[in-house]
Parts: C-alpha cells; structure tokens; sequence
C-alpha cells in the first residue's frame, strides 16, 4: 500500500473525469486516508488500487519537479496561479496556509494548494524532506513573498508542559525487567545475564528491544559490555530456538533520513528531559572545552539513539539506571538520571519499585546505594 502512493496520485491527475475542487484551503490527505478503489483488471496484471485527487485547473502542460529540503528549511510564503499538488516521498515535513496553523506532513501525505492560496512548506526543524511538486505551467504562475517568522518550537513548548505538570507513569512489571539486564550487562556477569534475559522475554521484552537495550547501554557502559550482552542475548535466543520457543520480534526501530540534524535534535531532546529550554541545550558542555565529547553526546546519544523509536524514552532511561547502579564512581550521573526519570513521570512510589527491584534482583547494596543518591537528590530540590 505504501508503495502506491506515488501511483495513485498520479494516477488521479491524469484523469480528467475527477471532480474539480471548489475549496478555497489547502488540503492534506494523510497517506492512511487515501480513498483506494480497486483498478479494472482488464488493464492490469495483478491487484492494483488507486485514490483520486482534486483536479487543477490547467490550460496546458503539467509540470512536476522533485525538491528536497534539508532539516530546518523551508519556502517563504507564496501563492500559485493554477494550484499546485505536493507528494512527500521521505522524510517528514511542514505546512501552513496563510490565517491556519501549522499542520506536520509525512511520507505518503498529499497536500492540494488550490490557485491564489497563500502558503509555505517545507523540511521539519530536524528531518529532511522531499516532495514531488506538479504544477500548470503558465506566465507568473506563482509569485514569491516576505520570509515565514516561525513561533516558538512545538518540542519547547512541549518541554515547557513537561516541567510544569509530567504525566504520571505506572511502570510495567516489563518495564522493570530491563534493570536487571542491564546490570548484569555492566558488571559483566553473563550468566546472570542470561537468567534476566530469560525473565525480560517472558515479561513481554521483544527481541529488538533488547537489542535496543544493549545499543543504548554502550554509551554507558561502552562497547565491551554492551557487546558481550548483546552476544549473550544472540546466544539465550539461538538455544530457546532449539527447544521449539519463538520469540517476538517486535517492531524494527524506524531510522530517520540521512538529511537528519542529530546534533540539533539531539539538543532539543536532551532540554526536554532536563526540563531545558531549547537554547540552554544548544549550550557547549563544558564551555566548549570539549567540542569532540558535546557532539557525541547530543548527536549520537540523545539525538540518533533516541530518535529509535522501539524502545521509549522512559525505557531507555531504565537502562541508564541499571547501568549506572552497577558501575562505582557514577553517582553524579545516576543524580542526573534519577532528575530525568521524575521529569518523565515517575513519582516516589514508582522510584522505590525501581530500588526494590534492585534489591530484590540485582544486589541489595547497589539498591541501598541509589536510595541514597536518590534521597540527597530529593534534598537538594
């Protein structure tokens, strides 16, 4: 179905039986609600769908142009003479028609501009995009206008929301089981390892959210734990396999496209977890003293690993503290993601069931260890 797409749209513009649109706005057909009928199979070879879309009023020829945007860029705002169709083909994007608020487009999405209609498009504040322009060609057949004054970031904003009201969470008995794992992961201890894997997949763990699990540890724990625990988990699965179990794969993490600005997003991410705005994010860590170590931390860790949408950001942050709980000399950082963990959402009761799984799995020493960094830290508040 996605495929298709392209085809159908294509396929509507072509045909001159379509009804014309009357409507004075832009419209956005999401690539989910797209009207498919079935076509004759008399002209084709197998099953073919296809949605019809407004037609443009055009005395002539039909011109179309693929544009690519990089992250963050965008038209200014202008009008087209005869109307103008817009097919994103990758990426996520933008929109806005004069008077109207922004609305977010995304690959498969259609967007019919009618003739004289003032608006502006373009690439999302940290993903590309690219899009398949048709319109009539024709004399001034779209005239440009004054640059778009963007508003606040929509993640600010939301950053904003977060610090002034987090939605409580109540952690899953599945959820729970990645700390163990990754403790073990981080002190090296395989066979224990092997034991809490087991417990994870029949809590509810997929598959690919524990590979997720080890590739977001590695930035803690580096690569030789975090690739020992990962051999370990192919290992546990390769002999569960043999005695006829088949394991959930779960949904493979969606990459974003190669015109991503992690750096930018990894900023905005990692202000929306610390209760940041945007701007103070963007700051140098440790005033530019280490350029090499502030891009690695916002571009790949909290702009690439997080932007992996299999494992949630809560659940990425229970690996963290499994991890950190396991290794001495951490406490400054596991203060740091005990704070992140409130901010999303996890009240007092829910930390204490995170310590006294801890305790009960793990050791009661590194448990009592962060009841303490997590009682100075409610201290200090």
């Amino acid at each position: 179905m996605k495929k298709q797409f392209l085809i159908s749209a294509i396929f509507s513009l072509v045909n001159v039986s379509a009804v014309a649109d009357t409507k004075a706005d832009q419209q956005i057909t999401p690539a989910t609600q797209h009207n498919f009928q079935a076509g004759p199979a008399s002209n084709f070879s197998g099953a073919v769908e296809f949605a019809r879309l407004p037609v443009m009023p055009s005395q002539g020829d039909v011109a179309p142009a693929i544009v690519k945007f990089e992250a963050g860029t965008i038209s200014n705002w202008h009008t087209h003479k005869y109307g103008q169709y817009l097919i994103v083909t990758e990426g996520e994007g933008r929109t806005q028609q004069w008077g109207k608020s922004i609305q977010r487009i995304t690959k498969g999405d259609v967007v019919y501009c009618p003739p004289n209609v003032k608006h502006w498009h373009g690439a999302s504040e940290h993903r590309a995009m690219s899009h398949i322009a048709i319109s009539p060609v024709g004399k001034d057949s779209v005239t440009w206008l004054e640059k778009v004054e963007l508003p606040e970031s929509a993640t600010a904003s939301s950053a904003s929301t977060m610090k002034s009201a987090p939605s409580p969470v109540t952690l899953s008995n599945q959820q729970l089981s990645i700390l163990p794992i990754a403790a073990f992961s981080a002190q090296g201890d395989l066979e224990k390892l092997r034991s809490a894997i087991i417990s994870g997949l029949n809590r509810g763990l997929t598959v690919n959210q524990l590979k997720e699990i080890f590739a977001h540890q590695y930035a803690y724990a580096g690569f030789p734990r975090a690739l020992n625990g990962m051999l370990t988990l192919r290992d546990v699965l390769d002999q569960r396999a043999k005695q006829g179990i088949q394991d959930n794969q779960g949904d493979v993490a969606t990459d974003l496209p190669s015109g991503t600005n992690y750096y930018q997003l990894g900023s905005q991410t990692l202000g929306m977890l610390q209760n940041r705005s945007s701007n103070e994010a963007q700051k140098p860590l440790f005033n530019n003293f280490s350029p090499t170590m502030d891009y690695a931390l916002k571009a790949h860790l909290f702009g690439y690993l997080f932007s992996r949408d299999n494992l949630a950001p809560l659940d990425r942050e229970l690996v963290v503290l499994g991890t950190l709980s396991a290794l001495e000399g951490t406490n400054s950082q596991l203060t740091s993601h005990l704070r992140i963990t409130q901010n999303l959402g996890v009240n007092d009761a829910q930390m204490q069931r995170i310590i006294q799984t801890l305790a009960d799995q793990v050791d009661p020493a590194l448990a009592d260890n962060a009841k303490h960094v997590y009682q100075q830290m409610q201290n200090n508040q």
